[in-house]
């Protein structure tokens, strides 16, 4: 049901994605004169949230909006309200000790989540390391043990490698890792210049390193449940109907589906999982695939990792589709992820394909709703529901 309420806060963040009217309120909150103004990220949830990252020139800014009738509180990065240690992270006289540097030190932004996690490249001297700082220190801990146990558990994999763990620093909430080095899949994939037949080795590959990342048993001690983000579709989903009634209704009837077509699918097989498999987390050397980002690693069912991978491969192709893109991307996307499917079957010792064709729709209804949480009016969230239910379709087709 539209919610007068909820249309009015809609329309404020409309307007908020509009870099053109925030510019001048971003200009008095930075001192920045620059003429280039960008939105880069948006998280938006209907009576939940609205969190903006734009661009000034070479200024970063948080805004939060804030409810009715106030406007956007503004946080000029690094001042960031959920991550208090991130002035600290971008300081180098305070880094490069901490990182064991000797000489001066450099640190350049690597990637920024407002409110959640800032990821940094550091160099002091002759020393180089990757420098993470969390929201939550107990995060930051549940990482940094997983991914010394993930490690010590693929000593003897073949083919995958994660970035060694150089430092936890528990009373910041920071992990530093040392750098790995190779070409990442997601340019290989989406490289229309490449040989068919490379980025079909190379998903190959990937799809291996991950069998080995399923092999191995460490003690995981983070659950990540399903069930519990098919119940946060439905929620999801309401709050979109009290702005878009037709896509929150999409969306709430794919959460639905889901939920009636598990309840047929053969057993689960739980092991760590990397929780967030996608191409741009694999790079890629001669002998190895290094495996990047352990912040969602746990136990799970393994279908789920090979499914958000495949979601991926498909959620590029419909991109490339609504932005009326050259038609061989399209074609090749969907064959890799059939590709990258294939090859963890024929490499895996447990593994069901009608689970992963499945846990592809939830990943798919998964980045159908980040989708709108970063602009309400794409077209691209209904095309990736769309996307799910011929998951589902294929998925029933072939039972």
């Amino acid at each position: 049901m539209v919610e007068e309420g909820a249309i009015a806060h809609c329309d404020r963040f409309l307007e908020a994605l509009q870099p053109w009217r925030m510019r001048p309120e971003l200009a008095a909150a930075t001192g920045s004169r620059s003429a280039s103004c960008h939105v880069l990220d948006a998280k938006y949830e209907p009576g939940v949230r609205a969190v903006i990252l734009y661009s000034l020139g070479d200024q970063l800014v948080r805004g939060d909006l804030l409810p009715l009738p106030d406007g956007v509180r503004l946080s000029p990065f690094p001042h960031d309200p959920d991550l208090p240690t991130l002035p600290l992270l971008m300081d180098a006289d305070t880094v490069g000790p901490l990182v064991g540097g000797k000489g001066r030190t450099h640190i350049d932004l690597l990637r920024y989540r407002p409110g959640k996690r800032a990821t940094v490249w550091v160099t002091s001297g002759d020393t180089s390391v990757v420098a993470k700082a969390y929201h939550d220190k107990t995060k930051a801990a549940s990482v940094a043990e997983e991914s010394v146990a993930l490690a010590d558990a693929i000593a003897g994999a073949a083919t995958l490698r994660f970035a060694p763990i150089a430092a936890h620093i528990d009373d910041l909430g920071w992990v530093v890792q040392r750098p790995v080095h190779g070409a990442p899949l997601d340019g290989l994939v989406g490289n229309t210049r490449l040989a068919p037949s490379d980025a079909t080795e190379a998903v190959r590959r990937a799809a291996q390193a991950l069998a080995e990342l399923h092999a191995s048993r460490p003690v995981l001690h983070r659950e990540r449940s399903v069930d519990k983000e098919l119940r946060r579709f439905g929620l999801r989903a309401a709050g979109i109907a009290t702005v878009d009634p037709r896509l929150g209704d999409q969306a709430d009837r794919l959460a639905t589906r889901l939920i009636t077509v598990q309840e047929h699918l053969p057993a689960a097989s739980i092991g760590p999982v990397h929780g967030d498999c996608k191409p741009s987390q694999f790079l890629l050397d001669a002998r190895t695939v290094n495996l990047l980002d352990l912040d969602h690693c746990g136990t799970s069912d393994q279908a789920a990792d090979v499914g958000t991978f495949m979601a991926t491969l498909r959620q590029y192709a419909v991109r490339h589709t609504l932005a009326g893109r050259p038609s061989a991307l399209t074609e090749r996307l969907p064959a890799l992820a059939e590709e990258f499917m294939t090859a963890y079957l024929a490499a895996a010792e447990a593994a069901s394909r009608s689970r992963i064709r499945w846990h592809e729709a939830v990943a798919l209804e998964r980045k159908a709703l980040r989708s709108f949480a970063r602009a309400p009016r794409s077209p691209v969230a209904a095309a990736l529901i769309n996307e799910a239910d011929r998951c589902l379709d294929r998925l029933v087709e072939t039972a």
